[in-house]
């Protein structure tokens, strides 16, 4: 039996097989509570960030997105 009581907003909530569908609506919001362009992101892929470090500092934001998304996921 899943148990849901007690949910901390500040972890994600874990896994349970026998409760998917809830599980998945529950992470979805999780997400989305990090920030809208966090589950666009996971949704539609990772931004693309400049390998040159002199136009880095313009996208500065593309690479703190994915890497707030990977910490996320993780």
């Amino acid at each position: 039996m899943a148990r849901f009581e007690g949910r901390s907003i500040s972890c994600p909530p874990l896994f349970e097989e026998e409760a998917y569908f809830h599980w998945s609506n529950v992470m979805k919001y999780f997400i989305q509570d990090q920030g809208f362009e966090v589950w666009e992101i996971i949704k539609d892929g990772f931004l693309e960030v400049p390998k040159k470090k002199k136009k880095m500092s313009a996208n500065d934001t593309k690479a703190k997105l994915n890497t707030k998304v990977m910490h996320t996921l993780l």
